[in-house]
């Protein structure tokens, strides 16, 4: 029977890749597939931050079309376990974690696990090395896909070997590029599926014209690497392109409160839903009843 099972879920997975890959970023670029793809390199200067975003991408600059094949996602297909997913970021990815746990929990062949530890980020290695807590994590508990979400403490500048660099200079997306590089490095070495999630609309103007240059700046790493990057803006914001504490649910329309008083944070459904496109290609994953053997 684990046999049919695998032949099952394998079936799933492969005839609705490409499907999904077009529907899962289409989602959060209001019907443009490709848009994720489109924000052009890293922003230069804090001068360009609020430049508006670059036309769309061609359908052949897709860079991740394959999440969430990796070796160890197949590996656990062929032997009929449980598909492990572990969120890593910082307080975001703790709300992540809530919602894809809420999401799987039910799910049979899922398990989700908490990699991510609030008030952390890319700049702050003096505090916590993120890559290092992640490997430490992995040892404990190995994991077989990675979301990553990890940002919102990071519009600062950074610090290394005795220098300082202002956020988004040269020299700053050097060692924050540098740092998400060698963590997705590490993860795929793995051979760990990987997915990264951007940062949604902020309410406080300086702080989401910050957000919206580090989103640039990954989706073009991101890009370069062949991770998949969902830009969550269009999921947050009302359709003037506004900060929104209630949006309308993408599934099933219907209103919903999506932040949290700070205007930083999102509820439990606003997490879900920016990381839904990444999500929905997981689930096709989840085993499917196969018929008896006879």
């Amino acid at each position: 029977m684990k046999s049919l099972a695998y032949v099952d879920r394998g079936a799933v997975l492969f005839v609705g890749i490409a499907v999904g890959a077009v529907l899962a970023m289409s989602y959060v670029h209001q019907g443009q597939p490709f848009a994720s793809m489109a924000m052009a390199g890293p922003a230069k200067a804090r001068q360009e931050m609020a430049a508006p975003p670059a036309q769309a991408a061609t359908p052949t600059d897709n860079c991740a079309g394959d999440f969430p094949l990796s070796p160890r996602v197949l590996a656990g297909l062929r032997a009929d376990r449980p598909l492990r997913i572990g969120i890593i970021g910082d307080s975001f990815g703790d709300g992540i974690f809530a919602a894809t746990n809420g999401m799987f929990r039910k799910k049979d062949g899922f398990e989700v696990y908490r990699f991510s530890k609030e008030g952390t980020g890319l700049t702050r290695y003096q505090s916590l090395d993120v890559l290092d807590h992640v490997k430490a994590k992995f040892a404990e508990q190995p994991i077989d896909i990675a979301i990553i979400d990890i940002g919102a403490n990071d519009t600062q500048g950074v610090r290394e070997a005795g220098h300082g660099a202002a956020y988004m200079s040269e020299r700053w997306q050097s060692v924050v590029g540098g740092r998400a590089s060698a963590l997705v490095a590490y993860l795929r070495q793995q051979g760990v599926a990987v997915a990264w999630v951007g940062l949604p609309r902020m309410r406080k103007a300086d702080y989401d014209r910050d957000v919206q240059a580090m989103n640039g700046f990954y989706a073009g790493l991101m890009c370069k690497l062949h991770v998949p990057f969902v830009n969550p803006v269009s999921a947050s914001e009302d359709k003037d392109h506004h900060f929104a504490k209630e949006l309308i649910d993408s599934t099933t329309k219907t209103p919903y409160v999506a932040r949290a008083e700070d205007g930083i944070h999102m509820t439990f459904h606003g997490y879900r839903e920016i990381t839904k496109p990444v999500l929905t290609r997981i689930a096709l994953l989840a085993k499917q009843d196969g018929p008896d053997e006879k």
